[in-house]
């Protein structure tokens, strides 16, 4: 069972992204967080994640600077930027940072699943 960690500031899309994913096989949603701060003090609490999902934009920590805080703390959590932006550049910012992936928002929800489920497979 993968144990999921999603980290977005828009609480609707947070919300949703935990019931769908939940319902995907082999995925457990173990903790969700509103910023980068929460999901820290959530890792430092020892909840056990495996990978992490996380929005690129959020206020306080940006979802790149949780990236390189989280690999620099727990190189093992694996990491999936979630954003709207397609720009290249973003994305060698978050794979730069530690990213294992970076994927948009439009993404279909089993495509995510999937993506989830590769990243695990290939960095476990």
């Amino acid at each position: 069972m993968i144990k999921l960690m999603i980290v977005e500031d828009n609480e609707v899309v947070r919300q949703g992204l935990s019931h769908l994913l939940a319902a995907e096989a082999g995925i457990a949603i173990v903790a969700d967080a509103q910023s980068g701060a929460i999901a820290l003090e959530k890792l430092a609490s020892g909840i056990g994640v495996d990978v992490m999902l996380i929005d690129w934009n959020m206020p306080g920590l940006s979802g790149v600077e949780l990236t390189r805080r989280v690999k620099l703390l727990m190189p093992h959590i694996k990491v999936i930027i979630l954003t709207m932006h397609s720009k290249d550049e973003y994305r060698m910012q978050a794979i730069n940072a530690g990213a294992s992936a970076y994927v948009l928002k439009d993404l279909a929800i089993e495509d995510l699943a999937k993506i989830i489920r590769e990243v695990y497979a290939k960095c476990s």
